[in-house]
C-alpha cells in the first residue's frame, strides 16, 4: 500500500536565524537524527511544531551518506521543532498501521536509498517518499514485529540490557566448550 494512503506528510522550515545556545525547543535537523539525538541545536521559537508519534525523516544527504532516510520517532509534544529538509509523517489510518511499525519500515528504507547515486547529494522529493509501498500485515502481526525489533534495539543499543545478555551468552558458550574439552570422552572411547 502506498505510504500516502496511511499517513500525512509535512516538511520543516528553516531555523538558522533562530538558533540559540540553550533554547526551549530542540531543532530536529539531519545531524540530530543521524546521531540519534546526541547532537542538538536549540530555538526559542516553535516554527514547525511536532507531536508525539510523528515520524521524522532526513530527506537530504551527501553521496553515500548514512543519514538519508534515517528516521526519528517523536516521544513527546512541545519539545521539538522541525527544520528544513526533514519530513514529518503522521499516521492517519491507525486502523491499518501501527505508528512504531511504520517507523521501522521507513527507517533507511531501501526504496528511498535507491535514489542515492553515490556521486551527487541526494534530495528526496515528497512524491518519491509518499509513493513507496508499505507492507501492511494485520495490526497484531505489526505489533509482533515491533516487539521483536524493540528487543533487538534494546540489546544492541542499551549497554545495561545488552551487555548482561551478551555476557550470559558467552558464559554458556564457555561452559559448553569447557565441558566438551574437559570431558575427554573421545580419549576414553579409544
Amino acid at each position: 500500500m502506498p505510504l500516502v494512503y496511511v499517513s500525512d506528510f509535512r516538511n520543516g522550515k528553516g531555523h538558522e536565524k533562530n538558533i540559540v545556545n540553550n533554547g526551549k525547543y530542540i531543532v530536529v535537523n539531519a545531524k540530530f537524527i543521524s546521531t540519534d539525538g546526541q547532537i542538538k541545536k536549540y530555538s526559542n521559537k516553535q516554527i514547525c511544531p511536532l507531536y508525539k508519534d510523528d515520524i521524522l525523516m532526513v530527506m537530504s544527504d551527501l553521496p553515500n551518506g548514512r543519514a538519508l532516510a534515517k528516521c526519528f520517532l517523536v516521544d513527546e509534544d512541545d519539545k521539538f521543532t522541525l527544520n528544513q529538509r526533514i519530513g514529518a509523517f503522521t499516521v492517519r489510518r491507525h486502523d491499518l498501521i501501527n505508528t512504531k511499525y511504520l517507523y521501522y519500515v521507513l527507517n533507511r528504507n531501501s526504496q528511498l536509498l535507491k535514489y542515492d547515486n553515490g556521486a551527487d547529494q541526494t534530495n528526496l522529493r515528497k512524491n518519491e517518499i509518499l509513493n513507496i509501498l508499505i507492507p501492511v500485515p494485520s495490526i497484531e502481526e505489526q505489533q509482533r514485529v515491533v516487539n521483536i525489533l524493540d528487543r533487538f534495539d534494546t540489546l544492541c543499543n542499551d549497554l545495561s540490557a545488552g551487555l548482561p545478555a551478551e555476557i550470559e551468552a558467552r558464559r554458556k558458550q564457555y561452559e559448553y566448550y569447557r565441558d566438551k574439552l574437559l570431558s575427554f570422552e573421545e580419549l576414553q572411547k579409544k
